[in-house]
């Protein structure tokens, strides 16, 4: 990192954020013109809003797009590590953790032994909140199970579902295949199905971090230093949900 490192952030990040924004146009694009005209407006005494909501609505009415942009960019840098970690702010976590990762010194170093430990520990976890997720979902749609008309919810969740799926054939089969052919002249889809263990993964367990030691994995497999895919897997794991 410390020869080519900005090279190969000033790449990754550019990468990841043109993904980005071809997956948020194209999937703005397909839900003005075509899946918002299929799903049926649900109206009632279902769609009214609490007290504590309307007040959270009216202090936020003042809050202007760059606003957020500036939250999100001074998100980056915590001013309490422990705090971050305990609320889950994913990306500050992030940062630190290059920074911390670019001040170790060695494999022998007693923080990296540590880090190792708490990543099995956590993956034990994961693991047991991954058997339990179906049954927190349920529970979660169920208040909306009780109160509205089943058939209004089964079509917009039928809509729903299918341009979601939509929406991601058309990025996993088109979009990406066009940029990975665009820069390495090879078949991308070829190479998608060698990489067929990390995706599977992926569609079963629905979580990116029980995916992240798979995927490193194949990345491997494939003959990408390991210096890239260190870099560029966990990274892509927290700000690339566009696949």
């Amino acid at each position: 990192m410390a020869r080519d490192g900005a090279k190969l952030a000033k790449w990754t990040v550019s990468y990841y954020v043109l993904t980005t924004l071809l997956a948020v146009v194209h999937s703005m694009i397909l839900v003005d013109l075509v899946w918002r005209r299929l799903l049926v407006e649900v109206g009632g005494d279902s769609l009214a809003v609490d007290d504590s909501d309307a007040d959270t609505f009216e202090e936020r009415a003042s809050v202007k797009p760059h606003d957020i942009v500036v939250q999100v960019f001074q998100s980056f840098i915590p001013s309490n590590i422990f705090q971050a970690l305990a609320q889950d702010q994913l990306l500050a976590v992030l940062v630190t953790a290059v920074i911390v990762g670019c001040l170790i010194k060695g494999p022998d170093s007693s923080i990296l032994r540590g880090v190792r430990e708490v990543e099995k520990m956590i993956t034990v976890v994961i693991t047991f909140l991954i058997k339990l997720a179906p049954i927190g979902v349920f529970f979660l749609i169920l208040a909306n199970i009780m109160t509205l008309e089943l058939a209004d919810i089964g079509r917009n969740l039928g809509v729903l579902i299918g341009g979601s799926i939509a929406g991601m054939a058309i990025h996993l089969f088109i979009m990406l295949p066009i940029l990975f052919f665009a820069f390495t002249r090879l078949n991308p889809y070829l190479y998608w199905m060698k990489g067929s263990p990390a995706w599977i993964t992926a569609w079963g367990t629905a979580s990116s971090a029980a995916t992240l030691p798979v995927t490193i994995r194949v990345v491997r497999s494939q003959g990408v230093p390991e210096t890239i895919s260190k870099f560029t897997v966990p990274l892509g794991c927290l700000i690339n949900m566009d696949g």
